[in-house]
């Protein structure tokens, strides 16, 4: 194949193949400002980060909870045909835990309500791979209230990009160890941000043809194959 031919391929492929839809980052950041536990490792103050990817073609297992569909809540597991969570991470001065494979990802979900009086996000991801605190196993919860009820648009994974830290009235990001909680409040959060994931080929694309072009600049002399 002559380097030509292959980078018209490969910038038709850029423009061919659109944004994943199906996965989407919820990631926030603030400090923390509350240790209950006697860990030193995580002071008040400690800036934080999480990020959370999520497949939004998860079935809603709600009926496993309701007993029934109920269009007013939403439950997504890795328990499914398709898998909710595909990747966690967090990190807290030196505490930091990253979560990436099928197997990393125990009794985790992500919760959904839509009521008319209340739309939240409950994020609870346990895993053997989070390091311990206090000696003991530690666990996440991430808690998203809107009292408003406009920042949620059904009970499915949230796909709504404005939302913001305006979007929601009570918050919390919290590590559950077991003999207390270190706590990020909403009070003290500094950004939240609910994006599409790009598609994981179209970097790898762009890499290919922006080395094909720099090959077809060089001088016919040279003999490169690409």
């Amino acid at each position: 194949m002559s380097i030509k031919l292959l980078f018209w391929l490969t910038i038709h492929s850029l423009v061919a193949v659109p944004v994943q839809a199906e996965l989407f980052s919820l990631s926030a950041s603030g400090k923390i400002t509350l240790n209950s536990t006697a860990d030193p490792t995580i002071p008040v103050d400690t800036p934080w980060t999480f990020e959370i990817i999520y497949n939004t073609a998860a079935p809603d297992l709600d009926f496993e909870v309701t007993g029934a569909p109920d269009s007013t809540f939403g439950r997504f597991t890795n328990a499914g045909a398709i898998q909710a969570v595909t990747f966690f991470h967090y990190r807290a001065g030196t505490y930091e835990v990253t979560l990436d494979e099928p197997a990393d990802f125990g009794p985790s979900n992500i919760d959904i309500t839509f009521l008319t009086s209340v739309h939240a996000i409950d994020i609870n991801v346990n895993a053997a791979l989070f390091p311990p605190l206090g000696g003991g196993p530690v666990s996440f919860h991430a808690d998203f209230n809107d009292s408003s009820h406009s920042a949620l648009m059904s009970d499915g994974l949230p796909t709504n990009q404005a939302i913001g830290l305006q979007s929601f009235q009570e918050s919390s990001v919290t590590l559950l160890p077991a003999n207390g909680v270190v706590l990020g409040s909403g009070a003290d959060m500094s950004s939240l941000r609910i994006a599409p994931v790009p598609e994981p080929s179209t970097s790898a694309a762009a890499i290919i043809g922006g080395l094909c072009l720099l090959l077809l600049r060089r001088p016919r002399s040279a003999s490169v194959v690409c």
